[in-house]
This record gives structure tokens, C-alpha cells and sequence, in this order.
């Protein structure tokens, strides 16, 4: 059977012209190409929009203060500004309040206060993280303070450390209470804070439900009703209101103190920066966008910290750091009785911030910590009197006994410990 195939060109009458075939076709084309990038414009548009949305919204959930007015003229030396790719090292004091909005609404308690402290150094490599523990107890010297009506606070010789957080906050200003509290650790430490950050109750159990909870070995049975928890020992996701009141568990657990309750607070901590670094936050852009609205949504800072493209480079310049790069310590102290006090070991904590080094470096040689880093920063980083002091105002000073816990005690990095039960997310119940 012979199958005849008329050419193309002669099909239906129609004949090829050579002289349109080019532009012709390009004339066909070119609505196409405007569609395709009518639609790609489209797209940009719709990401440029949503990218701004969520911008608005995340940078909306902070609220950010200019403290610089709050603080004096006889600050330790400035750093250059806060630039997280300076290859400078950064030191940010976190201030967990104990204020009590929301659902941890309390009309029986009054002003602000702070539940825990932390003075975080950032290394200037970006390889090491150190959070310095500052027991809310310890006995220092608190400066007088400003506020934005030009009045002052009165300066305390020797008062509890959160005591500066209260007072600053009498008025119910957070960026008050933070300025005073960076004018104490100032003072103590001889260190300039680039800048700070305060976190409520609310804003710390919506971050750990944003990471959909914690993994964290529990060593017995937790029955604690001024912390609203009831756990049973073994291994536990914790979700974000159970990882509060272990935070906040004190009374029940261990010795009863502040300073045994710090220590639990480095394992819960330890497991947070654990599950951040295993997510991966940067590349799950799902679970980034939920981690920060719910790390935003309670959270006051100061100017710098306090942006966006700020906050995003910084994480991205640590995205290559390890669980045993990120170090705990609690502050050295000594005991006088039933109060604490900063003790020597706490002039090598501050020495070893100064220069940069991880905050365990034996000094090199015989010289006092103290002095050199009195030196070096031109101010007195121990709570000694000051001429202007109100003694009428002023609590009576007590010196502490010579006994002083050992250096570095209380030190833990957020690295697994192979000794103790491993308590993963798999394992977890």
C-alpha cells in the first residue's frame, strides 16, 4: 500500500513565504515572552510584598528604645557600633522579666523585676559564645540612675542585683529598668554592653512552642505549684509552659537557692541552643518566620539589637558554631552567711571578657585581674564606695568571709554530655 504524504507547505491551500517566516514567528512569539514576564513581575511583586509584610509584622513585635540618655558620660570605654561582620566582640545583657501580663497576669504583684540575668559575649571570630549567669542575689553596688524626666534614682552600697532592674522600672519603663541594670553591671565589670535585650514569661514559652518544645532529662519527680509544674523524672519534651516552670522552679528542687536554680536553667538552656543548631533555622524558612514572631512577640531592646537585618546577620555570622563553642557560667561568688557576693574569681570572668578569650583562661601572670582590667577600661569594676554616695539612703555595707566557692563551678557548655542520660527529641516522652 503506497501512502502519499502532501508536503506541508502545499497542505490546505497554504504556502510557505520565506520573507515572513522570521518575523512572522517572532511576532507570534513576543505575546508569550510579555506573559511570561507579566508573570515573573508578578511574582517578584507578590514576594516583594509578602517579604515586606512579614518584615513590618516581625520588626512591629519589637519594641526598641534609645537608652543612650539614661546612661552618663563615665561609661567604660565605647566599641564601635554594632555591626555583627565588624570582627568585633559584641556583649549583650538578657534580662528574663518577671513582669506579669497575659496569662501570667498577677495583681498582687507590683513594678518590674528580674528573674534572671544574663551577660552574653559574643566572640569577635564569631566561633564562641559565653552567658555569664548573674545571680539575682549577689550583693553589689548599685549606681544611681536616669530617667527620660531628667530625675535620678539613689544609689545603693550594697543591695540585691535585681534590685537595679525594680528600681529603674519604678515608673514601669522597660527601657528605664534595662538602663539602670547596664549601669550596674558597668559598674561591676568595667565592660561596655553594646546593648540589651528583655524577654517576658509570655515571650519565652512562645519561643519554645515555636520550636515545639525541648528535650531535657528531668533527675526526679517535680511537684512545684509556685511554678505550675508537675513533671516525672525521666526523659521529657518539654513543651513551652513546662520549660518556664522549670526555669522558674526553685523552692522544691535542690537546695531551695537561686543560685542551684541557675544551674538548671544552663540545662534548659543548653537544650534550646541544641535544637536551634539542629533545625537549622536559616534554611527552614517556615520555621525561622515562626521562631521569630514568637522570639519577637515580648521582647524590648535597645536600638541596635533591636533590628531585623541586625538580629539576621548576627545569626548568620554564628550559623557555623558548635553546641561546645556555646559556654554557661555562673558568676564566682563568695558566701557571707545566707548573702553572696562577687568574689576574685569574678575579676578573672571580666579580665578574660575584656580581652576576648574564652572566660576560663588562668591569668598568664601574677598580676591581679583586677588591676589590669581597671586599666585597661580607665573605670573601678568592683562595688567599692563612692564619694557621692547617700548614706541615708544607702543599705549598711558587709564584707564577705574569705571562704569562696572554687573558680568556674558552675560552668557547662550546651554540648551533650556522654556521662549523663542522653535525652534526645526521639527519646523523649
Amino acid at each position: 500500500m503506497i501512502v502519499f504524504v502532501q508536503p506541508v507547505n502545499q497542505r490546505r491551500g497554504r504556502h510557505r513565504n520565506p520573507a515572513r517566516g522570521p518575523a512572522h514567528a517572532r511576532t507570534l512569539r513576543r505575546p508569550r515572552w510579555r506573559a511570561t514576564l507579566a508573570a515573573a513581575l508578578g511574582v517578584l511583586l507578590f514576594l516583594g510584598t509578602a517579604f515586606g509584610l512579614v518584615y513590618t509584622r516581625l520588626q512591629g513585635n519589637i519594641e526598641r528604645s534609645n537608652i543612650t540618655m539614661l546612661l552618663s558620660n563615665d561609661r567604660p570605654e565605647a566599641q564601635p557600633p554594632l555591626d555583627p561582620n565588624a570582627g568585633q566582640p559584641i556583649n549583650l545583657l538578657v534580662i528574663g522579666s518577671d513582669v506579669r501580663t497575659g496569662d501570667f497576669a498577677d495583681p498582687t504583684i507590683e513594678g518590674m523585676r528580674s528573674d534572671s540575668t544574663v551577660l552574653l559575649h559574643i566572640s569577635s571570630g564569631r566561633d564562641r559564645v559565653e552567658a555569664i549567669s548573674l545571680p539575682r542575689d549577689l550583693l553589689v553596688k548599685i549606681p544611681s540612675c536616669y530617667r527620660h524626666d531628667g530625675s535620678r534614682t539613689r544609689e545603693l552600697r550594697s543591695a540585691k542585683f535585681n534590685t537595679a532592674f525594680a528600681l529603674g522600672g519604678a515608673r514601669g519603663e522597660v527601657d528605664e529598668a534595662a538602663a539602670c541594670t547596664i549601669r550596674t553591671v558597668e559598674r561591676m565589670s568595667g565592660i561596655y554592653i553594646d546593648d540589651y535585650v528583655v524577654m517576658d514569661f509570655q515571650g519565652f514559652e512562645s519561643m519554645v512552642n515555636a520550636l515545639q518544645g525541648v528535650p531535657l532529662y528531668i533527675d526526679e519527680d517535680i511537684n512545684d505549684r509556685r511554678a505550675d509544674l508537675k513533671l516525672d523524672a525521666g526523659c521529657r519534651l518539654l513543651d513551652g509552659r513546662q520549660a518556664l516552670g522549670y526555669a522558674r522552679a526553685r523552692y522544691t528542687l535542690g537546695d531551695g537557692s537561686d543560685v542551684s536554680r541557675i544551674n538548671r536553667q544552663h540545662e534548659l538552656l543548653s537544650s534550646i541552643a541544641r535544637e536551634v543548631l539542629r533545625l537549622n533555622l536559616l534554611t527552614d524558612l517556615s520555621s525561622l518566620y515562626s521562631f521569630l514572631d514568637a522570639a519577637t512577640s515580648s521582647m524590648s531592646t535597645g536600638e541596635q539589637i533591636g533590628s531585623l537585618s541586625t538580629m539576621a546577620g548576627l545569626a548568620y555570622s554564628l550559623r557555623g558554631i558548635e553546641p561546645s563553642e556555646i559556654t554557661f557560667v555562673t558568676l564566682p561568688f563568695v558566701w557571707s552567711g545566707q548573702d553572696i557576693y562577687p568574689s576574685e574569681d569574678a575579676e578573672l570572668v571580666w579580665h578574660n571578657l575584656l580581652l576576648d578569650q574564652p572566660v576560663n583562661t588562668p591569668p598568664e601572670t601574677e598580676e591581679s585581674p583586677s588591676s589590669s582590667s581597671s586599666s585597661e577600661t580607665g573605670t573601678e569594676p568592683s562595688p567599692t564606695a563612692d564619694p557621692t554616695t547617700d548614706s541615708q539612703n544607702s543599705l549598711p555595707s558587709r564584707e564577705p568571709t574569705p571562704t569562696q566557692t572554687p573558680t568556674f563551678e558552675h560552668e557547662t557548655t550546651a554540648e551533650t554530655d556522654a556521662l549523663d542520660p542522653i535525652c534526645t527529641r526521639e527519646r523523649a516522652s
